[in-house]
């Protein structure tokens, strides 16, 4: 009763922001890094997959549910013009295995969206050099990321391509390409952290999802959260290490976090530390068990971070004086 009081009242300053966020991988200067031929520069036929994880995405402060309305590529050769592929595909996606099996160009995605089809005539778009170009059919296409999956880009072109240039690649990101137009299993011919050096605009609620693990458990006894705290998810709390003859535990929240630690010597828990204000407390009975998983509903409080740590009693075990023991700490930021 007192968290969710408690919680009440952080409520009005921590209401969804849903902001535009722009990312950039590698980096937002489109004048800088390796000039590529692929897949913009080759006129005769080509595939290309380009993959982007999800620890970039969520590193830049994109989060679940996040969609993408802008994705821009750096040209860099010549001074401008305009691109036209007589035909293409652009489809983009989240991966249904990362890092992909190369050369399995058809079925990457677990799910995805076509932003230019085959049949949807040619794919043309102006370009200049040495500024951000927006790929076209983006917006209209509603890509919504699942805040999990790496992100695959699958780009192929016929030939005959009109007003090619050439564009910046990253250094940290997989590309697959082959000389194939509408490719199916062939084998790449480049295979590598070449992949398109990219602006991406999003639109989502934040702040992002996360946990955090801080200071140490003394006894043995450890705390981890099974996934991030995304708003009106259940996730579960795993204390472990307890010792069998241990009668009770308790999981204990607060919203202000000790880092360093309150040291407990003189209450008799030698070597362990309090890490936050305890307003509320879990009992759990672990019945011989060495760990026990407490689920915890993530109420709709995004941005708000709540700190958990475990107490467990055992006077049998006489691991303290006291006979309890604790863990560290655990950081639940609550968002998307």
């Amino acid at each position: 009763m007192k968290l969710a009081c408690s919680l009440a009242l952080v409520v009005a300053l921590s209401a969804p922001t849903f902001a535009q966020v722009i990312t950039s991988i590698d980096d937002p200067n489109p004048t800088t890094g390796t000039s590529n031929s692929f897949p913009f520069n080759t006129v005769g036929g080509q595939t290309s997959l380009h993959v982007y994880s999800a620890q970039a995405l969520r590193s830049r402060g994109i989060c679940v549910g996040a969609l993408l309305t802008d994705f821009q590529v750096a040209p860099s050769s010549g001074t401008a013009g305009t691109y036209n592929a007589p035909q293409a595909r652009l489809e983009i996606g989240h991966l249904a295995v990362s890092p992909p099996i190369a050369g399995n160009w058809t079925s990457h995605f677990a799910n995805s969206v076509v932003l230019h089809d085959l049949t949807s005539g040619p794919y043309s778009f102006p370009w200049t050099f040495g500024t951000w170009t927006s790929l076209p059919g983006v917006l209209t296409a509603t890509f919504v990321w699942d805040g999990v999956s790496d992100v695959g880009v699958l780009y192929t072109s016929s030939s005959g391509v009109t007003g090619p240039f050439q564009a910046r690649r990253t250094a940290t990101q997989l590309r697959h390409y082959v000389a194939t137009f509408n490719a199916t299993n062939q084998t790449p011919t480049s295979n590598g952290l070449f992949a398109m050096k990219v602006q991406m605009t999003w639109l989502g609620g934040g702040p992002c999802a996360a946990r955090q693990s801080y200071g140490t458990g003394c006894g043995g006894l450890g705390l981890t959260a099974s996934a991030d705290p995304v708003i009106n998810s259940s996730i579960n709390l795993v204390t472990s290490g307890i010792t069998t003859t241990a009668p009770f535990g308790a999981l204990c929240y607060g919203f202000t976090p000790y880092n360093p630690g309150l040291s407990l010597n003189s209450i008799g828990m030698t070597g362990c530390f309090q890490f936050n204000d305890l307003l509320v407390t879990a009992l759990f009975l672990p019945l011989g068990a060495t760990s026990v998983t407490s689920p915890f509903a993530v109420p709709n409080f995004p941005g708000v971070p709540l700190h958990a740590q475990s107490i467990v009693y055992d006077p049998t075990a006489a691991l303290t004086p006291l006979g309890a023991v604790s863990t560290g700490g655990v950081t639940l930021t609550l968002g998307f």
